[in-house]
């Protein structure tokens, strides 16, 4: 695996050009601005003048001194082309109609003999916002283009050597973008978990897409920070925040959706490592479901249009904490009442995720140390985190099921893997010297369905979709009475992981709510 310190970096003149570029565009500026000048004088005469030798010539400059203070104080030279967006066109467009009635008021008091002719300001005017702007548009994309420097990796997908394309051969995921693209136009589109493995690829793409703004929110600074960095580079007219906020604290979610109502909510945020949640169960229903019903209330509150919730295969049948809290937020999702259009996408594992098992395996081959194998006939559902993120937002575009599930093609055997694994790292060596079984661990399944025996699957629109239609086993009372008792019980000092673990699989809320209310 190669480094990122041994990777080529951008050459130093061009590090030097970039940092200085902005305010090195100050000159061509001040010709833009006199060019306009002297098109207008053109235009008005049909001669060609230079401005400073005419009648007005003190009039002009004043008329070059106001466009250019409008300019600074705009921030225009505070910012790289690279990173101008739509709202930094739009402020430095204002700026320069600002300019232009200031300039004239400022002419006319100051010298009002010296006022250049109103149609020569106007075509003036006209030149000032379409030159300076286009050149920063034209050199946003020139930038684009001449950077050498390496592409980031998407935060939350390891860079590993070894990718599901070469060991299964899939055909490409088409969706309807052109659709896509013309229902997010108007639109404001909330990431929860954005910085995480799903979150990140949503976020890239959701950006090609051009929605009208991007809410990415995010727990972790550095997840944010790295999707920040990755997000500013990228070409997009639209709005993009970057919020660092909890999405189980009710207070800060409940500003964030006044703040910037968003119109879709993709929630992706959630705890994923089964064994690790084993030993949190509390925690693990805090954030994979609490949060769920949080946000899918505020949701309800803000009159948002659609509540797409992330979910997993291992909330079918579970038999991990990690599954059974997914599972319970899967029942609010189905259950609640509302306008908002709610779906859930069901999928299972994500290739080379954060934390999963393929970058482990990188970890252990770049040591020269054996693969742990759960068991031999361990398998699982995977997918590719670009196949996964595009059908996500695929169903965006669907009404008819509750629950969406993804076809993922057969399950992979895990001992497969490793042994490919292996023969690509060490084609000389016998791929079972490298394997060590080290048996399963808690929560964990031989292997995962993406159906209950009680869902009816149906065919969709799109080929990789599977719609789900089942029978919601649940009323919102009763989960939110049931969820009550279990917050109570995750908050008591002498209720043990293993009392809260044994409530979280409970599949007869009746005589737990009750419980609670006596």
């Amino acid at each position: 695996m190669t480094s990122p310190a041994s990777e080529p970096s951008a050459p130093a003149w061009w590090q030097w050009l970039r940092v200085r570029l902005p305010l090195l565009l100050a000159i061509p500026d001040v010709i833009v601005l006199y060019v306009g000048l002297l098109i207008g004088y053109k235009i008005r005469f049909e001669s060609w003048l230079l401005p400073h030798a005419t009648e007005w010539g003190a009039g002009t400059l004043i008329v070059l001194g106001v466009y250019v203070g409008a300019l600074v104080a705009s921030g225009l030279y505070a910012v790289s082309p690279r990173h101008m967006h739509l709202r930094e066109f739009m402020r430095v467009g204002t700026w320069l109609i600002g300019a232009w009635g200031l300039s004239v008021t400022v002419t006319y008091v100051v010298s009002p003999q010296n006022l250049p002719p109103r149609s020569v300001m106007a075509v003036h005017g006209l030149v000032a916002i379409v030159g300076i702007l286009g050149l920063r548009a034209v050199l946003r994309r020139a930038i684009e283009h001449l950077s050498t420097a390496p592409e980031e990796t998407a935060p939350g997908i390891a860079d590993t050597d070894v990718h599901l394309h070469d060991l299964v051969p899939r055909d490409p995921v088409d969706i309807d973008r052109a659709a896509l693209r013309d229902y997010l136009s108007g639109r404001t589109v909330l990431v929860t978990g954005a910085g995480g493995s799903i979150g990140s690829e949503l976020s890239r793409q959701l950006v090609e897409l051009g929605p009208f703004r991007l809410v990415f929110v995010d727990v972790s600074e550095y997840n944010l920070y790295q999707l920040e960095q990755s997000m500013r580079a990228e070409r997009y007219d639209g709005d993009m925040e970057f919020c660092i906020a909890d999405v189980r604290d009710s207070s800060i979610m409940d500003e964030l959706c006044t703040s910037m109502q968003p119109d879709v909510v993709l929630h992706t945020a959630a705890y994923k490592h089964v064994p690790l949640m084993e030993r949190h169960p509390a925690e693990a229903f805090r954030n994979n479901t609490l949060a769920t019903v949080n946000l899918l209330d505020l949701s309800e509150q803000h009159d948002v249009e659609q509540f797409v919730f992330v979910s997993t295969d291992k909330a079918v049948e579970p038999t991990s904490v990690l599954g059974a809290t997914k599972r319970m937020a899967e029942w609010y999702v189905r259950a609640a009442t509302s306008n908002v259009k709610r779906k859930i996408v069901r999928f299972g594992n994500v290739f080379g995720s954060q934390g999963s098992v393929v970058p482990r395996f990188e970890e252990q081959l770049d040591a020269g140390e054996p693969l742990p194998v759960t068991h031999p006939e361990m398998e699982r559902y995977f997918m590719s985190v670009d196949e996964a993120c595009s059908l996500i937002l695929q169903t965006v575009l669907f009404d008819a099921h509750p629950v969406y599930i993804l076809r993922m093609g057969d399950p992979i055997s895990i001992r497969w893997l490793a042994e490919q694994m292996i023969e690509r790292r060490y084609p000389h060596v016998d791929p079972d010297a490298m394997i060590e079984y080290v048996g399963r661990r808690p929560g964990e399944k031989l292997s995962e369905d993406l159906l209950t025996p009680t869902e009816t699957p149906e065919g969709t629109a799109h080929d990789s979709i599977v719609g789900v239609d089942s029978a919601v086993p649940f009323s919102r009372t009763e989960l939110e009475l049931y969820f009550r008792h279990l917050r109570s019980l995750c908050q008591n000092a002498h209720a043990t992981k293993a009392q809260v673990r044994r409530a979280l699989f409970e599949t007869k809320l009746d005589s737990a709510g009750q419980d609670v209310s006596s």
